[in-house]
């Protein structure tokens, strides 16, 4: 399917090239990275004045860097200059895929049809029942007759909620109408299952509890107690291990783990056992594996389950008094070498594409504003909670607390792409205007625009003056917090305090740790009270960051005067190329970061390899700015209440 896209596309051919794309074929990742490898540049604009904005923009367009402007509607809706200009081309999903059913087929997300596409068609054309069940083996890899048997099922929905690639609703309530005839799963909360993936692994949790406790006495698990049978299904025995290495079930505490079979081991810890170490042990293998298939191809979705891990293992890495041995540390050290090289790799040809995919799934932080107004804000008042700095192994741990603190909070995640270079003017004004750093060129290096920018993203939605508010947290100056009043509906809030505890941790991540373990004690209850504040009057929330952090060694610090424009220990801003790569040729251990398509014309930003710093030769700092994956992967959760949740949604695609 790649191929027979790009084929009406040939490289430094024509210098304007307009699609019709109705079913968003070109929001494939792998397409979208081959088009950028060959220079062009995409547009999909439905703002007619924004169109001609990026258009222009895109100046000059040539053969060998040609523009391609993407609409979902006719092509002569297009402006007429650019219509006979343009080489025509119209893509429909159903001339790729003629035998399946198009209804059934668009739902899909892009990576779900890269899947179809590497699998022989069918034989002869399918009618839409037909269609559902060969997608959902082929793309889900769920066939229902396999998934009858309740292991079988377990194990798929462990690998369905890692991929967080969630089945539409068609295919869901047809999966769900093949199962619900089962007898074996009589009064089994499928559906829950299926759509939320704490109370799958909740679940399975009880269901482990419920054997052991029973074991552990001597006796058989009464019926009505069990719908998971650990001790007779050997199936369900095989998938323990990868149960707990996934992080679906952890280890549960038994005083007599010797008196449960051997296949039981990997699911139980022995009084007083330290966990830490043997899920370190196992996040490392994982990790290591993983790290060790990376390629420059790999997609969004993949580099994603590796961020979950990484960022669990790095919380469990600098846990205060976590005893972890020195030859874990190496081996941690080793991973992370190889994990920033994979990533330093594929950043660059998959960053500015994925920009370009606005929904049904935000990709990059400018994404997310626009996408919580599209999801939600019709129904009701949104509130976007920025912790500023929140790294995702930082929120591995927060999650961890509210958890067991907050029982009645549904939580819901995903990850996205902080700006880069991962600097709060940069990545913060891009995160609350909604917008393209390009876009807010004048105000690059400073944030007292932002209250300007939420206003006015507020405006465009439609909303009075009175029902947008903008404000910083100062939780720790007062007991009391004005929540917003009744007209508000659209409300970002910034928490700065774990920024703070970042730059104020200078002998490393350790300090950084286990300052954020008082952090939760003393400083976290008051934002949860606050977030209560907020689902009690009816709001949705969203929490994310603006860049997360790292661990850096100092390799020196560049003395320029006027030269730079913007200074950061992990990235120096210069408007001035010829000076970007002056500071280059006098620190080679850097790469230079321009022409995305994202930052201003002509701005270069000069990062340090690996986990270094622009800081004393020598010196451990922990910092922002760079190009690694614990700055740029930052998570986007979703809470509400557990009844009447709305979780993430998948809806019409916005423009990039």
């Amino acid at each position: 399917m790649l191929e027979r896209v790009l084929t009406n596309f040939p490289a430094q051919t024509h210098p304007l090239y307009l699609a019709h794309d109705p079913d968003d074929v070109l929001a494939d990742e792998a397409l979208l990275s081959a088009l950028a490898a060959r220079g062009f540049t995409l547009v999909h604009e439905s703002d007619p004045v924004t169109l001609r904005q990026r258009i222009e923009a895109a100046r000059p367009w040539t053969p060998a860097r040609p523009l391609l402007v993407v609409t979902s509607g006719p092509l002569n809706a297009l402006p007429y200059d650019l219509w006979q200009q343009g080489q025509h081309v119209t893509l429909a999903l159903h001339t790729f895929f003629p035998n399946l059913a198009y209804p059934v087929l668009r739902r899909l997300s892009p990576s779900r049809r890269a899947h179809l596409a590497a699998v022989p068609p069918p034989a002869h054309k399918l009618g839409p029942q037909a269609t559902q069940t060969y997608i959902l083996r082929h793309a889900f890899g769920a066939d229902p007759e396999t998934l009858r048997q309740p292991a079988q099922l377990v194990a798929w929905l462990d690998v369905y909620h890692q991929e967080r690639d969630p089945l539409p609703d068609a295919l869901r309530a047809a999966l769900l109408s093949a199962l619900q005839t089962c007898p074996a799963y009589d009064s089994w909360p499928l559906e829950t299952l299926f759509c939320a993936p704490a109370a799958f692994a909740t679940f399975v949790q009880e269901q482990w509890s419920v054997y052991v406790q029973a074991a552990q006495r001597g006796r058989v698990v009464e019926p009505a107690g069990r719908y998971l049978d650990f001790g007779v299904d050997t199936a369900l025995q095989d998938a323990l291990s990868r149960l707990v290495r996934t992080g679906t079930l952890p280890p549960v505490e038994v005083a007599r783990p010797e008196r449960l079979p051997g296949w039981a081991r990997p699911a139980v810890l022995a009084a007083e056992e330290d966990r830490v170490p043997r899920r370190a042990a196992e996040l490392l293998a994982l990790v290591t594996e993983r790290a060790a298939a990376l390629t420059p191809e790999m997609r969004w979705p993949e580099w994603q389950r590796l961020a979950w891990e990484w960022a669990e293992l790095t919380a469990l890495r600098y846990q205060p008094e976590a005893g972890l041995d020195e030859v874990f540390l190496h081996a941690y050290d080793a991973a992370q070498s190889t994990v920033d090289a994979a990533f330093a790799t594929w950043l660059p040809a998959h960053y500015a594409p994925l920009a370009t995919q606005g929904l049904p799934e935000p990709h990059h932080l400018y994404h997310v504003a626009p996408y919580l107004a599209e999801c939600y804000l019709e129904k009701q008042a949104v509130a976007l909670l920025i912790l500023d700095g929140m790294a995702l192994a930082d929120w591995v741990a927060i999650r961890s607390v509210w958890h067991s603190r907050r029982p009645g909070w549904r939580i819901e995640e995903r990850l996205v792409l902080a700006q880069l270079p991962t600097i709060t003017s940069v990545s913060r004004q891009a995160l609350v205007s909604g917008r393209r750093p390009v876009d807010f060129a004048d105000a690059l290096g400073v944030t007292r625009k932002e209250p300007q920018h939420w206003q006015t993203l507020g405006e465009r939605l439609g909303l009075a003056k009175n029902a947008t508010q903008y404000a910083h947290l100062r939780l720790g100056e007062s007991a009391l917090l004005d929540l917003p009043g009744a007209r508000v509906r659209w409300l970002c809030w910034i928490d700065t305090s774990l920024d703070d505890v970042v730059h104020s941790a200078t002998l490393g991540h350790s300090t950084f740790y286990a300052a954020l373990a008082v952090w939760l004690n003393d400083y976290a209850p008051g934002l949860e009270a606050a977030i209560a504040g907020l689902l009690a009057q009816g709001f949705v929330v969203a929490l994310t960051s603006d860049h997360g952090h790292t661990e850096a060694r100092g390799f020196g610090v560049l003395n320029e005067g006027l030269a730079v424009e913007t200074r950061s220990q992990r990235a120096r801003l210069y408007n001035d190329p010829l000076a970007a790569e002056r500071a280059q040729g006098s620190f080679a251990e850097t790469i230079l970061w321009r022409d995305d398509g994202l930052l201003p014309p002509g701005l270069s930003v000069l990062m340090p390899c690996g986990r270094l710093a622009f800081a004393s030769s020598g010196a451990t700092v922990v910092t922002h700015g760079g190009a690694s994956l614990d700055e740029v992967v930052v998570p986007l959760v979703i809470i509400g209440p557990c009844e009447g949740f709305r979780p993430f949604a998948r809806v019409g695609r916005m423009n990039g």
